[in-house]
């Protein structure tokens, strides 16, 4: 049996430089390379991501996850395809390629530390032993070959397996990645299953067309004339969705969060993001967001605008529950 099926779960725990969390990996794809959700252990799926053949078969360096969010190493950021975020030059950190396996049973491989600087080169890694690691997979204790290696500051133990060259556990000083346990079930499976049973998929109420560039108050009267009743958003990707009284989609559209943060009354901007992810809101501004300034709500919708421009958004909509706005793009409406 693959370790890595389209249902299979695994879990890890993660130390970096200030904190320790364990996370879920839901593998949800295999295929054409490698599609998986990442969540906090326990926790709702917050990224879906994916990973190429071409990495899997090659790559030196690890995507970093840090706090919920997921960065390239390789790339100045990730793309997009109508699915997920695409990390198509790193791989997903509990793996090794292919390459590096094939190369480290003959001895020995270089590898790219987690936490290098920009543009640092692969570092070797050598074989030390051969060893049997112990992994629990769907609560039973499984025994597999595993490769043990080191490099400066590094070790690595990996299953030697040439499909899934699966990260045991890998150390570089106090960070770590640690293989906790494997679950393997059908995609969709979850505890809250049964309270959904009552509830049909949503499903696009007639045929949908694009809108074109559509402002605030056009979009408004768009949803009154329609019918507008209730949202749905997909936290796992990028799609907002308006229904109707009968939970037929009439509204769909991709859409990014615009975060306008105004604590104390001083205005703050942040960047647009791809999803609501609270680590992501709560987390540092970056170094080219503007300077603190006094502001009001009317202020801070103006920087919304602005963000939502750069990020080519057609209408802002206006989240009651706090300052953020979900900025609406490539907007589709049920044709008359």
């Amino acid at each position: 049996m693959s370790l890595l099926t389209p249902g299979a779960v695994l879990r890890y725990e993660m130390a970096d430089f200030d904190a320790a969390d364990n996370y879920e990996f839901q593998i949800l794809e295999t295929d054409e390379g490698l599609v998986l959700s990442s969540a906090f252990e326990d926790g709702e799926p917050e990224a879906v991501v994916g990973f190429s053949n071409g990495s899997l078969t090659d790559s030196r360096t690890i995507a970093v996850l840090s706090q919920g969010s997921w960065l390239s190493a390789a790339l100045e950021q990730p793309t997009r395809d109508d699915e997920c975020e695409r990390l198509d030059a790193d791989l997903p950190p509990f793996l090794l390629s292919r390459t590096q396996l094939m190369e480290l049973r003959a001895g020995a491989t270089r590898l790219r530390p987690e936490w290098a600087a920009p543009g640092s080169e692969p570092e070797p890694l050598t074989l030390k032993e051969r060893v049997a690691v112990e992994i629990e997979i769907d609560d039973e204790p499984q025994e597999f070959t595993a490769l043990v290696a080191e490099g400066d500051g590094v070790e690595v133990t990996v299953i030697d397996d040439e499909a899934w060259p699966l990260v045991v556990e890998r150390v570089e000083g106090d960070n770590y990645w640690r293989l906790l346990g494997i679950d393997h079930g059908e995609l969709g499976d979850g505890e809250n299953d049964e309270d959904d049973d009552d509830l049909p998929p949503p499903e696009p109420a007639g045929p949908l067309a694009a809108t074109g560039q559509i402002d605030t108050d056009a979009f408004v009267a768009l949803c009154q004339r329609l019918g507008v009743a209730g949202i749905d958003m997909d936290y796992q990707g990028s799609r907002f969705s308006l229904l109707d009284a009968e939970r037929k989609i009439v509204i769909s559209a991709q859409y990014k969060i615009v975060l306008v943060a105004m604590p104390g009354g001083v205005l703050r901007r942040a960047h647009v993001f791809d999803r609501y992810i609270p680590d992501q809101v709560l987390g540092p501004l970056a170094g080219d967001d503007p300077v603190d300034q006094p502001g009001t709500l009317k202020d801070g919708l103006a920087v919304a605008e602005k963000l939502a421009e750069r990020a080519g958004a057609d209408v802002l909509y206006p989240d009651a529950l706090g300052p953020m706005y979900i900025a609406l793009f490539n907007v589709r409406a049920l044709a008359d």
